[in-house]
């Protein structure tokens, strides 16, 4: 099962995520300051497959804890969806 890190943003009015490995800190992510949006959530992450019958590639996404260093908390089941919207593109 993958995991790793992520930091939600919100940017022209839309909740977007930003998805990275589990070895850089949530803090080291360049777009987590400044004028670039405002992050509302960062956490952790994981990926296992969920296929049904009308999806064989459905993917469900877990998420968790917190970052340490935004002093930010997962918002868990919102920040799901958001994370698996990303992801299905990649996969």
């Amino acid at each position: 099962m993958p995991t790793g890190k992520y930091i939600i943003k919100e940017v022209r009015g839309a909740e977007v995520a930003i998805v990275f490995d589990s070895l850089i800190s949530h803090d080291c992510i360049g777009t987590c300051r400044g004028d670039k949006g405002g992050t509302v959530s960062a956490g952790f992450f994981s990926v296992a497959a969920a296929p049904t019958e009308k999806d064989p590639k459905d993917i469900s996404v877990s998420c968790w804890g917190k970052s340490v260093t935004l002093k930010m908390d997962s918002r868990k089941e919102v920040d799901e969806p958001i994370i698996k919207r990303v992801l299905r593109e990649i996969y």
